[in-house]
């Protein structure tokens, strides 16, 4: 009995304290119930975007406070703190009332969590707290710029946790690259995105600013880009092809190999190698190269594929790569045969189109190879006026719809053309020469919107009759698998000066450009004209 009178004499003097101390939720100290004070003990932001803020940005926050009890709004004036990460502490004047305050024109400027504290002025006692989270802005963009273009591009602003930050002022500062006017305004949309239109005059930098600050800089380069020579050293089509192959295939499971004096077998192989994501390197025909071997095991290739008879790569080489390599040797009795079972490997586009060369024009099928690879189409040869069985075979066996002619009727004549066109949709494109044949494709197929690049300059001197002697380059052949692979194109001129041909396309086309490199070594195209290049197609 006497225990339990203790108990409660505890608990009563315990009531007493809290009531002092306004600790106890929902019951008013006497001194809260005669009007000498109320306690502030709660904090809430008004919503979300109150306790979230982005660098830099000056931002009202909206706070409700509540007093004991804590369904009642707290009246009384306020002041306020901010400690920021690194502890330092920021006094500021707080206004409103009715239990609705602000913290106008709030600007922070560090990033992390600040520890908010609201503090009731005399004669009111108590305080409370809350975290407002600070983060940066990000801008994204999509796209590049370049020099001397009208550039549109969509930049989308975001916070740093990835939430878009929509209908907010963006200026973009393009002083350093010329621009014409130097800064923009933009605002973005719902998605916190806007279009950005430039035209910058150089290279350089365009900032975009958000509440003072860079939050993003886009890079302009030049709209033309003179890339580097390709195979310099390379002093025969062995070498080159070595060379080339480096470029574009750190590893390979495929090989494609050509003999490297004629090409006649070889003329189809761009698609092919396109279809095989294989580099074509070549050998001479009775001894396999021991650069050739070291390029295939540099590779890591597993399958070889040979293309041409054993006259061309002989019986012997295939014996030494079976050794170690899976060899298949595509080979017909003449270059139409093999190019007939190389479109077997190949197939057809969506388009059934095949493009069709004199088997002798050699010029003509290198003219169309990177294209011919980009697309999936295989490429077929004929005689001038006799079309081979076996091409006529393989255009039934892709059930071809269209038929291209490489070349005007000295080299393909109108027989075969007649004879084509009684089963297929026929197209020539063909000019006065080799080069002009060669401009006349490049118009045809040369896209505009998303323009093939690079394009690759090489020696145009792939017959045997070009040169007084030595081998043909094969600079040509090897690249156009290069340029398939990766999207560009292939143009083929004189060692020390452009054909008209090709100079009146670079001409009028230069402006699709973007960048070009020159393959091989100086005999095939010279120093003085890539250097004349270089200049031509600078914009």
């Amino acid at each position: 009995m006497i225990k339990m009178k203790r108990t409660q004499k505890v608990l009563s003097l315990l009531m007493m304290v809290f009531l002092l101390i306004g600790m106890v939720p929902g019951v008013l100290s006497a001194a809260e119930e005669e009007g000498e004070y109320t306690t502030l003990r709660g904090l809430e932001f008004v919503s979300e975007e109150d306790s979230t803020l982005i660098i830099g940005e000056a931002e009202t926050v909206k706070l409700r406070l509540n007093r004991i009890p804590v369904s009642k709004l707290f009246t009384g004036a306020v002041n306020a703190t901010l400690t920021d990460p690194d502890g330092k502490v920021t006094y500021y004047s707080v206004s409103g009332g009715g239990g609705y305050y602000n913290i106008s024109n709030l600007t922070l400027d560090t990033p992390g969590e600040y520890t908010l504290k609201v503090s009731a002025v005399s004669p009111n006692k108590g305080s409370a707290t809350g975290i407002i989270k600070v983060l940066d802005a990000v801008a994204t963009v999509s796209g590049s710029l370049v020099t001397n273009v009208n550039n549109s591009l969509s930049v989308k602003l975001t916070d740093s946790e990835g939430n878009s930050l929509d209908q907010r002022s963006v200026t973009v500062d393009g002083t350093d690259v010329d621009a014409s006017p130097a800064t923009q305004n933009y605002t973005t949309l719902n998605d916190g995105t806007f279009l950005l239109n430039i035209t910058p005059e150089k290279e350089g930098n365009v900032d975009i600013v958000f509440a003072g600050r860079i939050i993003g800089t886009i890079p302009v380069k030049s709209a033309y880009e003179a890339g580097s020579r390709i195979g310099s050293q390379a002093i025969d089509n062995v070498s080159l092809s070595v060379e080339v192959a480096k470029q574009g295939w750190p590893s390979a499971a495929n090989v494609i190999l050509a003999r490297d004096d004629q090409f006649s077998d070889s003329l189809a192989a761009a698609p092919l190698s396109k279809k095989l994501d294989a580099p074509i390197l070549m050998t001479g025909s009775s001894v396999l190269d021991s650069r050739t071997l070291a390029g295939i095991r540099e590779l890591g290739a597993r399958n070889i594929y040979i293309v041409g008879g054993t006259v061309a790569i002989s019986q012997s080489i295939e014996d030494t790569l079976s050794e170690n390599f899976t060899v298949t040797r595509i080979a017909g009795q003449q270059g139409y045969d093999t190019a007939a079972l190389i479109s077997s490997h190949v197939g057809a586009d969506p388009t059934r189109t095949v493009y069709l060369a004199n088997g002798n024009a050699i010029p003509d099928a290198i003219a169309i190879s990177a294209f011919a690879g980009a697309q999936g189409n295989p490429i077929l040869l004929t005689d001038r006026d006799t079309l081979p069985a076996s091409t006529g075979q393989a255009l039934a066996d892709l059930q071809a719809s269209n038929v291209v002619l490489l070349g005007g009727t000295a080299v393909i004549g109108s027989s075969v053309e007649n004879e084509l066109s009684s089963k297929y949709m026929v197209k020539r494109w063909g000019g006065y020469d080799r080069y002009d044949t060669q401009g006349i494709i490049f118009q045809n197929l040369l896209n505009k919107e998303a323009p093939q690049s690079p394009l690759y300059f090489t020696s145009g001197l792939v017959r045997q009759d070009d040169v007084s002697s030595g081998k043909p380059y094969a600079d040509a052949l090897l690249t156009a698998a290069l340029a398939a692979k990766n999207g560009g194109f292939v143009a083929m001129t004189e060692p020390n000066a452009l054909p008209s041909g090709l100079s009146y396309f670079l001409l009028f086309n230069k402006g699709y450009i973007p960048k070009s490199s020159v393959v091989g070594y100086n005999s095939g195209v010279s120093y003085n004209l890539e250097q004349q290049l270089q200049q031509m197609l600078k914009h």
